[in-house]
């Protein structure tokens, strides 16, 4: 059964809010870490623009980014996704 016009432009929104959080939570990392977007680019493999992009919810984040992100942050994937969760009110 294919989605109505109003659920697949609500699911769009939904996951357009879930990427800028799952940026945020990687961008408020970063800083707590002190570290540049540079910094993170290097550590991970990505260019700075891919770094700015998923930051800024530009982007969605393929989930072996999200491993490979994670990992250099020494957390699980499913920690980040929980914490962008309770940032948008997703329980």
């Amino acid at each position: 059964m294919d989605a109505t016009p109003a659920e697949s432009e609500a699911a769009t929104t939904e996951e357009a809010r879930l990427d800028a959080a799952l940026g945020a939570e990687v961008r408020a990392m970063r800083a707590r870490r002190g570290w540049s977007q540079e910094a993170l680019a290097e550590k991970t493999g990505y260019n700075k623009k891919t770094i700015i992009r998923l930051e800024h919810g530009e982007r969605a984040m393929t989930m072996a980014q999200m491993y490979k992100i994670c990992r250099v942050f020494g957390i699980r994937p499913s920690d980040l996704v929980l914490a962008a969760e309770k940032e948008i009110g997703i329980q």
